[in-house]
């Protein structure tokens, strides 16, 4: 696959660390994690797995914004730091046949930003402050099934719950966050949950669980990683599930590249 075209924000991103996270890091801390952790990392990990610094990501899928609203198509693209949490997601809702929202949200130098445009010219939302943060860090804590050398990082704690579930934190500047990771019997990650501030309208943003749950592994460059994953916020009337992604592209290290 060619390079993809990078924009001069993409660049600050992924030219904001020079780390790459690879075996070196993975058998510095693999005694000390959390069994469920260190069965993920070998199934996912195979021998020809490239050392990380970036990740490049196209999806499509479906999307809504309320329980009871239908669901539209998006289609996404996504660029990751690995060593220091960071992205940039740009993705486009088709609502009616001459009509597209385009939505961008990212982290980038540890603040988050969630902005909404329709035509990509009128902006709906433009969003940021220490709840998005708080959003983003936990998307890209989520994100890192795709980039799984990143759970090796120096920014990740991690904590035992039991034999098939582990708790990360990830530390640093803005508010807490930390999830509980599923895995199977097989070393493959199913669920992560964790709460995260939730837009209730009026300005206010309440803790809300959130839940990500990942489905069809496959194998691409040497990784194993799931290729479909559905995102749900647990509400008091029962799940709403507002996401679901299927993986058409995955590429590593771009920047060197580009």
């Amino acid at each position: 696959m060619s390079a993809p075209r990078v924009g001069s924000d993409i660049r600050r991103l992924l030219s904001a660390s020079t780390a790459i996270i690879g075996p070196d890091e993975l058998r510095a801390r693999g005694e000390a994690l959390p069994a469920p952790v260190r069965r993920y990392l070998e199934y996912a990990l195979t021998d020809a797995a490239p050392p990380m610094h970036d990740a490049h990501l196209v999806h499509r899928g479906t999307f809504r914004t309320a329980p009871d609203k239908r669901w539209l198509p998006i289609n996404g693209e996504q660029y990751f730091s690995v060593a220091i949490p960071g992205f940039i997601w740009n993705a486009t809702v088709r609502v009616a046949p001459l009509i597209r929202i385009s939505a961008r949200d990212s982290l980038v130098d540890g603040r988050g930003n969630m902005r909404v445009k329709v035509l990509s010219t009128m902006t709906i939302a433009d969003a940021s402050g220490p709840q998005i943060d708080q959003g983003a860090r936990l998307r890209w804590l989520g994100e890192c099934a795709w980039f799984p050398y990143a759970f090796t990082a120096p920014c990740l704690e991690w904590s035992p719950i039991d034999d098939s579930a582990a708790e990360v934190r990830l530390i640093g500047n803005g508010l807490p966050v930390s999830a509980a990771m599923t895995v199977d019997g097989d070393g493959r990650l199913t669920r992560l949950r964790a709460q995260r501030y939730r837009d209730v309208g009026g300005g206010r943003a309440v803790l809300t669980p959130w839940t990500g749950v990942y489905r069809q592994y496959r194998e691409c460059r040497g990784v194993r990683v799931p290729t479909a994953v559905e995102v749900t916020w647990e509400l008091d009337g029962g799940p709403f599930s507002y996401a679901r992604f299927e993986v058409v592209s995955l590429e590593y290290n771009i920047a060197r590249v580009a």
